[in-house]
C-alpha cells in the first residue's frame, strides 16, 4: 500500500523545488514536497545569491525580471523574508565583445528592465571606490541586488505548508515510479508515495535520478568556490555594487557585516567535476589569492582588507549553460526542473511558476520555457549567450 496519494511529489527541497511546491499549492493541487536532509542543504543554501537582470537571452532576461518583481515584494506576494537587499549591479567590460553587450541592454530596455550604459562620469558618480582605468564599457542596472537562499527555501516551504501542501525533511526519493511507460509516483526511504506528476528539481542530484529511469540529462555537477573578504575598517561603501567584472572574469558582491564576496565568471568546468555526495566545501587558498588580486584591482580599498573565509558550492552545468525545464515526452508525468548552471537562485520564482504550469497542464505564466526543453541537446539547437562568458548568459 502507497504511504500516501497525491497530485504532485516534488523532489528536492532548494529554491526550485520549495517555489515549485508553493505555486502548486497556491493553486489548490495536492502537493507533496520531498527533502533529504534539510531545506536549501544542497547547491541554494551555498549560493553567491545574486539577484540581477542582465542576459542576452530574451527568455532568461523575461524570466530574471519577474523573478525581481517577487524578491523586490516577497512578503506582499508570497509572505515571509528572503533578506533581499537592493545594491544595483555594474557590469564592466573591455572594447572587444562591446557589440553584443549593447545589443543586449537594448533588448534588455525593449522589455522593460531598468539598464542604461554610463559614461566615466556616471560610473564615477555611482561607484567612486572603482578603479576603471581599463573599463571600454559599464552598464549598470539599479535594481538588482542580493537575496539569502536559506531564507528563501524557508518561506516558500511555510507558505507552502499554509496552502495546504506538505513538506517532509529527512525523506529520502530512492527512485521513480514507472508503470506502462508513465510515471506513477516515487519509492521514499519512508515507503511509496502514489502521484500523477512527479518533479524532479533535486538539483546536481537529479541527472542520475532522471538517468536511473531511462532519460539522459546531459548535467553535471561542478564545483564552485566563493572567497569572503571583512572590508577595511575605514571603507565607507559596505553596501557597494556588484561587479561582474567581464575583463578580469570574476564578481564581487557586499554581504552583511561589512563583508565582500567574489566568485570567478570563467566557465570551463574541466576541473571542477565533483560528486554531490562527496565534495570539499571549503574554499581554496589559491583561489582566494586568484579572488582578492582581482577584487583588489577593482575596487583597490579590499587590498587592506582581510581574509574571512568562504566556501564551496555546486552548480549542475548542461552543455550550453541554460537550464532545462520540461515535461519527459517519452514518459509522461515526469518533469524536469535541472542543469541551472549557476544562474537558478535569481530564476526560482518564475521557475517555480514554469514547473507548476507543466506538472498539472494549466499554463498560468506569462513566459514560455520552451527553449529549456531537453531535446535541444539532440538536434544540436543549443541556447547561445552573448559573451564569452557562459555564466552571465
Amino acid at each position: 500500500m502507497p504511504l500516501q496519494t497525491t497530485d504532485v511529489v516534488v523532489i528536492g527541497g532548494g529554491i526550485m523545488g520549495t517555489a515549485t511546491a508553493y505555486h502548486l499549492a497556491s493553486r489548490g493541487v495536492n502537493v507533496v514536497l520531498l527533502e533529504k536532509t534539510q531545506l536549501g542543504a544542497g547547491s541554494t543554501g551555498l549560493t553567491g545569491g545574486i539577484i540581477r537582470t542582465h542576459y542576452s537571452v530574451e527568455t532568461s532576461a523575461r524570466m530574471a525580471l519577474r523573478a525581481l518583481n517577487v524578491w523586490e515584494n516577497f512578503d506582499a506576494i508570497v509572505g515571509g523574508e528572503v533578506g533581499f537587499t537592493r545594491t544595483g549591479m555594474v557590469l564592466v567590460a573591455e572594447e572587444e565583445g562591446t557589440e553584443g553587450i549593447l545589443e543586449s541592454v537594448k533588448l534588455q530596455k525593449s522589455i522593460g528592465i531598468n539598464t542604461e550604459i554610463l559614461n566615466d562620469e556616471s560610473l564615477k558618480e555611482i561607484a567612486p571606490y572603482m578603479n576603471t582605468e581599463d573599463v571600454h564599457m559599464a552598464v549598470y542596472e539599479p535594481d538588482s541586488g542580493f537575496a539569502d537562499g536559506s531564507m528563501a527555501c524557508s518561506a516558500f516551504a511555510a507558505r507552502t505548508r499554509d496552502l495546504g501542501g506538505v513538506v517532509r525533511q529527512g525523506v529520502e526519493v530512492t527512485g521513480i515510479r514507472v508503470e506502462n511507460g508513465c510515471v506513477i509516483g516515487v519509492d521514499t526511504s519512508e515507503g511509496q508515495i502514489d502521484a500523477a506528476a512527479v518533479v524532479n528539481t533535486a538539483g546536481p542530484w537529479g541527472p542520475a535520478l532522471a538517468r536511473s529511469v531511462g532519460v539522459n540529462v546531459p548535467a553535471e555537477p561542478s564545483r564552485h568556490q566563493i572567497a569572503s573578504y571583512k572590508q577595511p575598517a575605514d571603507f565607507n561603501h559596505p553596501m557597494h555594487v556588484i561587479i561582474a567584472d567581464m575583463l578580469n572574469e570574476h564578481y564581487i558582491r557586499p554581504d552583511i557585516g561589512g563583508l565582500t564576496l567574489a566568485g570567478s565568471l570563467v566557465d570551463d568546468t574541466s576541473d571542477a567535476v565533483a560528486n554531490p555526495d562527496v565534495f570539499d566545501q571549503k574554499v581554496n587558498r589559491s583561489f582566494v589569492e586568484e579572488m582578492i588580486d582581482k577584487s583588489a584591482h577593482r575596487m583597490p580599498a579590499l587590498e587592506q582588507g582581510y581574509l574571512q573565509g568562504g566556501w564551496a558550492g555546486l552548480y549542475t552545468v548542461t552543455p550550453d549553460w541554460h537550464a532545462i525545464i520540461d515535461q519527459v515526452e517519452e514518459l509522461p508525468g515526469l518533469v524536469l526542473g535541472l542543469g541551472f548552471s549557476g544562474s537558478g537562485f535569481k530564476m526560482g520564482p518564475v521557475v517555480g511558476e514554469m514547473l507548476a504550469d507543466l506538472a498539472t497542464g494549466d499554463n498560468q505564466c506569462p513566459i514560455s520555457p520552451t527553449i529549456f526543453n531537453l531535446k535541444r541537446f539532440e538536434s544540436g539547437e543549443n541556447n547561445t549567450s552573448a559573451y564569452g562568458s557562459r555564466i552571465i548568459g
